[in-house]
């Protein structure tokens, strides 16, 4: 297992419903260890096993729930 931790600016997070539903999506991403959102500095962070997941599977899945992240 390579566990690897990642940040994401997530810059439209408008409420503690947001913050639960990124939470709550990537809780359920293969591989995703832990994820937690900060409303006030509207970022994302993960700690992951890189050997089962990605950053950029991260990104993606941050993005079917219609935000617009960026990688910190």
């Amino acid at each position: 297992m390579k566990r690897e931790r990642a940040e994401f600016d997530v810059p439209d997070l408008k409420c503690s419903g947001c913050v639960e539903r990124v939470q709550s999506v990537l809780g359920r991403l293969d591989g995703v260890q832990s994820a937690s959102a900060d409303l006030e500095a509207k970022t994302a962070t993960v700690r992951y096993d890189a050997d089962r997941t990605s950053p950029d599977a991260i990104l993606k899945a941050i993005e079917k729930t219609g935000y617009s992240p960026t990688r910190s």
